[in-house]
């Protein structure tokens, strides 16, 4: 089977796998297994608890230096989009690229104010917001969602649990979050039909008061980090990742929606990165472990913000052994496809 063949099918589902192996006069196997059905139209767009669970671990990655523009075993393309001044020549070309490499895509939509800031009249965000005052805004970014060819995820106002100056959405108003939600997927859905929605908390505790309900989340999204000091000096050893994941986890499991690790950074040493890399590789172990979890997207770039406490801004960009990875699991994917 053509690299090409079977990234497509990862990327569309058990019935384009189905007819990749067909076309390659490869034996076919269950469509139950060994396949990513949490990415795929049918699977996301239910509200079922028992329809959700994955079968395959999606990679996916942030890039927004093109590192990685033509990696073969790479199935989405994340971008993050400033609605209130989106780059629009980034986001072409972020387009671009997952329309070539046949790569799912995933837009982080930040909802940042109309303030010269960007950040000033927070307060009054989900208000405007309620009252069509970003209309244009989601028009914009959703009529351009809808023009692509492909599988869309929209990820709208992420990581909202935690209040900070950071993010105006990030803030103690859990019910006025759910309303401006629940604003921005209906009228995404007018323009675009076929996008599919993540709700991303940060995935820490009180998280629940901020879903906005089944109804309109697709998909459940959270950010693991992986910093090798911060760990020793907090947790006085060097965690793994099911470790770091796990508690997010099941925070969040009890939903029924496909989880994927939206934003995941390993930093550290090689040793450190590499133990990670085997595990979310893992495919069997982690169908195991994290039922729900279907999809990983890294991070590959530098922290463009310093963390606390001394800790700088960590670099999570793939190095040659994330690479490698890669290409080893993609290799081992192709080939207990045709088996």
């Amino acid at each position: 089977m053509s690299i090409a063949v079977l990234k497509s099918a990862l990327v569309l589902g058990p019935l384009a796998l189905l007819a990749a192996v067909a076309l390659s006069a490869a034996r076919a196997q269950d469509p139950s297994e060994g396949i990513d059905r949490s990415l795929t139209t049918a699977a996301i767009g239910s509200s079922s608890k028992q329809d959700a669970a994955p079968r395959a671990l999606a990679i996916g990655a942030y890039d927004p230096h093109d590192a990685v523009a033509d990696n073969e075993a790479l199935t989405l393309e994340h971008v993050f989009v400033y609605w209130q001044k989106p780059d629009r020549a980034l986001i072409n070309r972020k387009i671009a690229i997952a329309k070539r490499q046949g790569r799912a895509l995933m837009l982080s939509v930040e909802p940042y104010t109309h303030a010269r800031n960007w950040r000033a009249g927070g307060e009054r965000l989900f208000a405007d917001i309620g009252k069509g005052r970003f209309d244009r805004e989601i028009r914009d970014v959703c009529t351009r969602a809808a023009k692509f060819d492909g599988s869309v995820y929209m990820r709208w106002g992420h990581e909202m649990e935690v209040p900070s100056e950071r993010y105006p959405w990030a803030r103690r108003d859990s019910e006025g979050y759910k309303r401006a939600f629940r604003y921005f997927v209906g009228k995404c859905r007018e323009l675009a039909p076929g996008a599919r929605y993540v709700w991303s908390p940060m995935g820490n505790r009180g998280l629940g008061v901020y879903y906005p309900g089944d109804d309109v989340v697709d998909v459940v999204g959270v950010p693991v980090w992986g910093l090798q000091k911060m760990d020793v000096d907090y947790w006085g050893h060097e965690r793994t990742f099911r470790e770091a994941f796990n508690e997010k986890y099941q925070r969040v499991a009890s939903y029924g929606k496909p989880v994927i690790v939206a934003e995941l950074g390993v930093s550290g040493s090689a040793d450190y990165k590499n133990a990670w890399y085997r595990e979310i590789l893992d495919a069997a172990t982690n169908r195991r472990t994290f039922p729900l979890l279907s999809a990983v997207v890294f991070f590959n770039d530098k922290e463009p913000y310093k963390w606390p406490m001394g800790y700088g801004s960590p670099d999570w960009r793939l190095d040659k052994a994330a690479l490698k990875a890669l290409a080893d699991r993609q290799a081992n994917e192709a080939a207990s496809l045709v088996e």
